[in-house]
């Protein structure tokens, strides 16, 4: 199952992006990209593809997710990496390629497994 689409950093990919997000939607899924450098790359989750419920959900949980992303870009990030986050939001900067690609597999699980625990 992928978890999410990776993109080069230029705007040749921009139908795949958008191809990524009708799926996400379709499917009801975090909408997560990965845009490839020469040696790094930035990851983003976005909520925009969910329904008002869920986005009810997300709201719920407060800063539980966001605190929970925090930690996962803590175990990749390297000196140069950033991250902006909150709980309809995700941004990491500058993570090495391999490590983006494992942080936004662990991101997707934290946000499938955040929306899983709190929908009942």
């Amino acid at each position: 199952m992928e978890k999410y689409v990776e993109l080069s950093d230029t705007s040749s990919d921009f139908a795949k992006e958008n191809v990524w997000l009708e799926h996400c939607e379709l499917k009801q899924i975090p909408f997560i990209t990965v845009k490839t450098r020469s040696k790094y790359a930035d990851v983003h989750w976005d909520y925009i593809t969910y329904s008002n419920e869920v986005d009810e959900i997300l709201e719920s949980i407060g800063t539980t997710l966001r605190d929970s992303a925090v930690e996962i870009f803590n175990q990749y990030a390297s000196k140069k990496s950033r991250y902006t986050a909150s709980g309809h939001l995700v941004w990491f900067k500058n993570l090495e390629i391999e490590q983006a690609r494992e942080a936004a597999s662990d991101l997707y699980d934290l946000v499938v497994r955040s929306i899983e625990r709190n929908s009942a």
